[in-house]
């Protein structure tokens, strides 16, 4: 039987980009290195709109969220978080080791941020230097707006923005220099459609000035050490790092970037999204994001009113599908199927064809599921 991953991270890969990981072996201190990762420097340039370098590490995205807090957080620093659910919680923990004083707001699960609450809660915090903030949630499906949230903050005293971005770079759009976000973190697993290993880090000229003046202690992790490699004639990394992946990388940003300007890429990823989310809602799943605009392009979360949840995932396991199951307060309550890469109408149909066999006695208004999802397909 045919596997079929629909989880929200690791992503189906291409044969092209798991192909790439076997490349012959180069030493990452020659120019064969260097020159693979500069490419991919520009390739990540041209994807996020953003001047500056990119720092890679062997790393889960956690890892890059971590380098984030060991470069700007230390004991006693004012930390504001917003969190709309697990790894929003997840940047705030990891801030909280790191000794910052945290002041925790909590949006109800299936909600997203506004730019209203995100600027009333710097405004009542004053004090506060850093500001945690997650683009794409991925236990619920939420999209938050950073560019509107970072545009209605006070200018006065705005603190460093630190944006997890790991589900999110390379699905939906991100900019991070237009949009002032001072430090992004992102992986490969995810819209990145190339193998776990790879945590991604960009920072603002801003930020990189925090950096060095906070001189945070830590070494794997300093952005400082990093900088110094990767301002070199010859660009590399301080550490061994995993070459295949690099190839796997750069494939991957060659199929984003070859539809011409990310924003077409963007608009493939949402329209897949628009079309699953009617297929879905027209066989009577409840969509767990009501609000449209708060909808991520990169995967989906809903439930079976009235049904087994858990049966669903069950049966769609046995038929080939591996969905991914809600997370904390959630588990066993919603399913999340994810459509970052190559998510099209034969994967659409493949996935909410298989959620309708998988309803089984909870089948009600489905006739016109596959109707509904393609007129939304069609409208583009």
């Amino acid at each position: 039987m045919n596997q079929y991953l629909f989880t929200p991270g690791p992503v189906a890969l291409s044969p092209e980009v798991s192909l790439a990981q076997a490349a012959p072996m180069i030493g990452h201190r020659g120019k064969a290195f260097s020159e693979l990762f500069t490419r991919i420097e520009d390739k990540l340039a041209l994807l996020l709109k953003s001047e500056g370098r990119t720092v890679i590490f062997p790393s889960a995205g956690t890892g890059a969220l971590e380098c984030l807090a060991a470069n700007f957080i230390g004991p006693g620093v004012d930390v504001l978080s917003i969190s709309c659910g697990v790894f929003g919680d997840r940047f705030r923990e990891i801030a909280a080791l790191y000794g910052a004083n945290i002041t925790a707001v909590d949006v109800p699960l299936g909600e997203g941020v506004t730019p209203a609450l995100a600027a009333e809660a710097v405004r009542a915090n004053p004090r506060c230097a850093v500001l945690l903030l997650t683009q794409n949630e991925t236990s619920t499906a939420v999209l938050n707006p950073i560019r509107e949230i970072i545009a209605a903050l006070p200018e006065e005293n705005r603190p460093l923005a630190l944006v997890d971005g790991v589900s999110s770079v390379g699905a939906m759009p991100c900019y991070p220099q237009a949009w002032g976000i001072d430090g992004l973190a992102t992986a490969s697993q995810k819209g990145l459609l190339t193998p776990p290993g790879l945590g991604l880090v960009w920072i603002s000229e801003r930020g990189w000035k925090a950096a060095a003046e906070r001189k945070c202690p830590n070494y794997y992790f300093d952005l400082i050490r990093q900088k110094k490699t990767l301002c070199k004639n010859a660009p590399e990394n301080p550490y061994t790092p995993p070459v295949s992946l690099y190839f796997a990388l750069e494939t991957a940003l060659d199929a984003i970037l070859s539809h011409g300007d990310p924003e077409n890429w963007f608009a493939l990823r949402a329209r897949a999204s628009r079309a699953f989310a009617a297929g879905l809602e027209a066989m009577g799943y409840e969509l767990l994001v009501k609000e449209k605009e708060f909808r991520s392009p990169g995967l989906t979360a809903f439930l079976l009113p009235g049904g087994d949840t858990c049966a669903v995932s069950k049966a769609l396991k046995a038929m080939g599908i591996d969905p991914a199951g809600g997370q904390a307060e959630l588990k066993g309550k919603i399913i999340r199927m994810a459509h970052y890469g190559d998510f099209n109408w034969p994967e659409i149909s493949l996935a909410l064809g298989s959620l309708y066999a998988a309803m089984g006695d909870s089948r009600g208004r489905a006739g016109n599921f596959i109707a509904e999802a393609f007129g939304v397909w069609m409208e583009g």
